[in-house]
């Protein structure tokens, strides 16, 4: 008889998406200026299937980068201008997604959600009534690329 103490643990399959620099390159530029942040700035990429977004910030001049998992421990609570929130799987990943981007965003900061790669049952527009009752106004939307741009509620960032 064998015993087997492995612990289990949740294998994500590997990103299916293709990184062609130009469209990555102008994705990540669109962004940047939407949410007002230089490329300089401090970033967090929260969601599932990271690698690519990481790699085009990485390759615009963005060394401040760091990725999270919905709902993973995150020890650090380094203040990043930018919380690009680009793959979750429903509607919890959604507001856990949000709830660590507004702990991580200073009062200056904004949100970056990539509606396109969201699989919750939200569409856009309820989309931002999860980030409002979470504390963040939106500022902007991309109807187009199916994004919206969101910050800190004004009383919320004055208390930050």
């Amino acid at each position: 008889m064998s015993l087997s103490i492995e612990s289990p643990c949740e294998v994500e399959p590997p990103s299916t998406v293709t990184i062609d620099d130009a469209s990555c390159a102008t994705q990540v530029d669109r962004i940047m200026a939407m949410a007002h942040v230089p490329t300089t700035g401090h970033v967090v990429v929260i969601g599932h299937h990271t690698l690519p977004s990481l790699l085009a910030l990485l390759q615009r001049g963005c060394g401040a980068v760091r990725c999270l998992r919905p709902g993973a421990p995150s020890p650090d609570r380094e203040t990043a201008d930018l919380a690009w929130i680009v793959d979750v799987q429903d509607d919890e990943e959604l507001d856990e997604a949000l709830r660590a981007a507004r702990a991580r965003i200073g009062a200056a900061g904004r949100v970056v959600i990539e509606g396109q790669g969201c699989s919750c049952r939200a569409n856009l527009a309820s989309i931002c009534d999860h980030a409002v009752a979470i504390g963040l106004d939106v500022v902007a939307f991309d109807h187009k690329a199916n994004r919206v741009v969101l910050a800190m509620q004004p009383r919320l960032a004055m208390a930050a």
